[in-house]
């Protein structure tokens, strides 16, 4: 890109449509090339850009590059060189376009900063997330909840709710001492992106269902909507970390259960799944947790939301200790639950 300009990786993601969260100095989304890629939509968000370099790679499906490449594959500015075959990428038009949407010159930034004022008034105060701006939302449709195998009950139990306007699922998030409504979670079912409410929501600083957490064994899952999963099969007071990264934060407030059983999407065919089983191992190490890990068997499930009410239940009976390492949650030649 040259250092004679600076590119806002946010402002192209934004230019592009392609929702985000922030994690960090990361922005993480749904992969942009994930069904051309395999043929089938991402269902988590998998993929990761460093605001800073704007390198990003899908930890599922295995896409990766810069910036320009990803401007580029969005909106297909290929072409063929002459005597080849295949198309190459047309970093020219690349670069032209993120011109018009994220450079500033050096020079466009001296003059920007001589024109702000000597004093900048404090922030408004964010407007406080009380129980009433729930009010507006119903309980999830039997369509809704049946495309998820989720039962009417597991939805009240924890809270779960349904904004009829957009179809999507409402996912709220409290503080996790004093129960506090801190804002919700917005799953699309139309487009399948995740936005935050209010956009500044930091959800490391606690776990989905912490008031439903099991205090003698917690099972713990990347989505929300997994512990519903599991609640309609009958597992009681599983909690989600909302992502997958597992922050220190969450980590100590998985002390409060005499046993952890991790069950996040399958690391076998996951790559985030598997490394958000690898950060939990160094978080149990730490804390001295008494932890285990679901056993997906020789099954091919994404997730937990892929599975049968038995298979999740051999799944938590069957969970491996975590002092057998890598191999707890990594198996091989393991029998299914039918065999």
């Amino acid at each position: 890109m040259g250092d004679s300009v600076t590119v806002d990786i946010e402002s192209v993601l934004t230019a592009l449509g392609i929702d985000f969260g922030l994690i960090g100095h990361e922005a993480s989304a749904l992969c942009p090339m994930h069904e051309k890629r395999t043929g089938r939509l991402d269902n988590n968000p998998s993929w990761f850009i460093n605001l800073e370099s704007g390198q990003h790679i899908c930890f599922s499906c295995g896409y990766k590059g810069n910036v320009v490449q990803l401007v580029c594959d969005i909106k297909g500015f290929h072409q063929k060189s002459w005597g080849q075959y295949e198309e190459e990428y047309d970093y020219r038009a690349g670069r032209e376009w993120l011109a018009t949407v994220s450079q500033v010159s050096p020079e466009r930034m001296l003059e920007i900063l001589k024109s702000l004022p000597s004093y900048l008034p404090p922030n408004p105060k964010p407007l406080e997330m009380s129980e009433a701006r729930l009010a507006v939302f119903v309980d999830p449709p039997k369509e809704a909840l049946d495309s998820r195998n989720i039962t009417l009950e597991a939805a009240q139990k924890y809270g779960v709710m349904w904004d009829n306007s957009k179809k999507t699922w409402i996912l709220p998030l409290r503080d996790p001492h004093f129960n506090q409504l801190l804002g919700w979670q917005e799953k699309g079912t139309v487009d399948r992106t995740f936005k935050n409410r209010p956009a500044g929501l930091t959800k490391s600083s606690t776990l989905f269902g912490i008031k439903q957490q099991n205090e003698l064994c917690v099972v713990v899952v990347e989505s929300p909507l997994d512990c519903l999963r599991f609640y309609s099969a009958g597992v009681v007071g599983a909690v989600a970390i909302c992502g997958s990264s597992v922050s220190e934060t969450q980590a100590r407030l998985l002390r409060y259960s005499e046993k952890v059983v991790i069950a996040f999407d399958n690391p076998n065919v996951d790559k985030a799944g598997k490394k958000a089983c690898d950060e939990m191992r160094i978080w149990g190490r730490k804390y001295g947790m008494n932890l285990f890990f679901f056993n997906y068997g020789s099954s091919n499930a994404k997730d937990p939301g892929d599975m049968t009410n038995d298979e999740l239940l051999w799944g938590i009976d069957n969970a491996k200790s975590a002092i057998y390492g890598e191999q707890a949650y990594v198996q091989r030649n393991t029998q299914t639950v039918s065999g």
